[in-house]
């Protein structure tokens, strides 16, 4: 899953949201619309913009709305605490494409992961009632199945590579695909603690850990690393990816 960020107008200052403690889901009530107009839609209202964090089209492609640390405009005093996530169509007459349900499934997945929380909830259960009308899939989206955000993909060529969204608590399968990466660049088998790989200690996710990588990875070749989720996430291990790095530039010398 990638996030295709997006430039608004905005038509004031975004307040920065304080905790996150909640997802709640939309559906445009529009069975064609982009997030383009839903942003002018908004500013119609009087809004500063685009009062959804994340939009999904019903081709599975999934749109940066507000930044995502600042306080949304979907669902009235309720703001404060929650991520907007809204779904293109008009789930009170429509069924949602399987794609656009399984982009879905992972961004809430991802974000439930990324922030340590569990509550997701529909419009309804806060105000609107008929939002995200009675078709929408919530249960398939926002349930189980939901909590389970699968494995992000890593492809690489001789000049690139794009590596999975890290999180703040980004361990296991996802941090074990950033070893393979690096390992598949000439960097051999990189203990990353926390990683599942060897030994315990602090978990390895955040604020670009993967970029920082691929900028201190330039021995072979020029590198360029990608991860569009991770912008805001804090608390990346630079120190470690660079003392690892080093370490194998320093016996690739030697040898």
């Amino acid at each position: 899953m990638q996030i295709i960020e997006m430039t608004y107008p905005w038509a004031g200052t975004l307040a920065k949201r304080g905790v996150t403690r909640r997802i709640i889901l939309h559906h445009a009530a529009a069975v064609t619309c982009t997030p383009q107009q839903v942003h002018r839609w908004h500013l119609a209202n009087g809004w500063v913009g685009i009062g959804y964090h994340f939009f999904v089209r019903k081709d599975g492609k999934v749109y940066r709305g507000r930044p995502e640390d600042a306080v949304g405009a979907h669902a009235g005093n309720n703001n404060s605490d929650s991520i907007g996530v809204c779904f293109e169509g008009s789930f009170d007459k429509e069924e949602m494409p399987e794609v656009q349900k399984n982009a879905g499934r992972e961004l809430v997945a991802y974000l439930k992961e990324k922030y340590g929380i569990t509550k997701v909830q529909k419009h309804s259960d806060v105000n609107a009632p008929g939002c995200p009308g009675g078709h929408f899939p919530f249960g398939e989206i926002a349930g189980e199945e939901g909590a389970k955000p699968s494995a992000p993909t890593v492809s690489m060529d001789s000049t690139g590579v794009t590596l999975p969204l890290l999180g703040r608590v980004s361990r296991g399968q996802t941090v074990r695909l950033l070893q393979a990466a690096l390992a598949g660049l000439g960097y051999g088998a990189l203990a990353v603690p926390g990683g599942g790989g060897t030994g315990g200690g602090r978990h390895c996710g955040s604020r670009y850990v993967a970029q920082a990588a691929g900028n201190l990875a330039k021995n072979n070749a020029d590198i360029q690393v990608t991860s569009p989720l991770c912008k805001l996430v804090q608390e990346v291990d630079v120190q470690l990816v660079r003392t690892v790095l080093n370490d194998r530039s320093e016996k690739k010398k030697e040898n």
